[in-house]
């Protein structure tokens, strides 16, 4: 595929920091050409306070398509968007930006979808069953609103920033009144459906953000992790637990990027 490449390739950048965690492109360049796209993802390692700095460069690159971020810059990108979709605003996070007229950035939101198609896809999505989710950062939030606006009654989640949660838990009140929020990490044992929404285990050796002994022995686990199986996540297998990983979500949002890419149709909204 890289033999291809040529001065019509459009580049995708994927800003992450750090970057040696990056599995996306095997994931995109190949659906790229499945495509016909003459399309090519770059991991980019960018610290977060050259964020800002680095998009006002891309956006003078003349064969940009569009950019893709992870850890950590979801929040920050989102306030660097003029115009955003709602599934941007309500999260105030973006993975996905696209270059609008006069340097501009539009931005969307694909980590819920792509989360829920994913349980989708393996008939593992009960509305009915409480949900605890580990993490309150980019992903976790996206989650978060993505599963309260899908029919989620009780949710709890959990992070080591408690400002972070508490922001997280008031948001999804106001917009979600109906619905029975929490941060406990007892609720770990009475959920269907738990989800590590927190960069821990990215690498071998780094601390579980619970233990899956705790799991019910019916419920679904997703480790939102892409890189590697994660020991969490081969102790929910260990047990026999339903499991999904962080490919599945990449697998089920890259066709929603792809057609923001591309210019398709999406509601925008000026982010204020």
């Amino acid at each position: 595929m890289l033999t291809d490449l040529n001065g019509k390739t459009k580049l995708v950048p994927v800003l992450a920091s750090p970057v040696d965690h990056v599995i996306a492109p095997s994931a995109y360049n190949p659906a790229f050409a499945e495509r016909g796209l003459n399309w090519l993802m770059v991991p980019m390692g960018v610290d977060p306070v050259d964020l800002a700095a680095t998009l006002k460069q891309l956006a003078r690159v003349t064969n940009l398509q569009g950019v893709n971020l992870t850890i950590p810059h979801k929040s920050q990108a989102f306030s660097l968007c003029q115009w955003v979709t709602e599934e941007a605003r309500v999260s105030g996070m973006v993975n996905t930006l696209r270059l609008e007229e006069k340097g501009i950035w539009s931005g969307t939101n694909t980590d819920g979808i792509g989360f829920l198609n994913a349980l989708r896809a393996q008939e593992m999505l009960d509305l009915t069953r409480p949900v605890f989710v580990a993490g309150a950062g980019g992903a976790g939030t996206a989650i978060a609103f993505a599963l309260a606006k899908v029919g989620f009654t009780t949710i709890d989640v959990v992070d080591i920033d408690k400002q972070r949660v508490s922001v997280l838990l008031h948001s999804l009140q106001r917009m979600f009144p109906n619905i029975t929020l929490g941060n406990s990490s007892e609720a770990l044992t009475r959920a269907g459906l738990a989800v590590n929404a927190t960069p821990m285990g990215l690498h071998k050796g780094d601390p579980s953000p619970f233990d899956a002994t705790s799991l019910q022995d019916d419920a679904v686990f997703f480790d939102i992790i892409a890189a590697r199986d994660t020991e969490l996540m081969l102790a929910a297998k260990e047990r026999k637990l339903r499991v999904l990983g962080g490919r599945a979500m990449i697998d089920h949002q890259l066709t929603h990027q792809i057609e923001f890419w591309r210019g398709d149709y999406f509601a925008l909204a000026h982010r204020d």
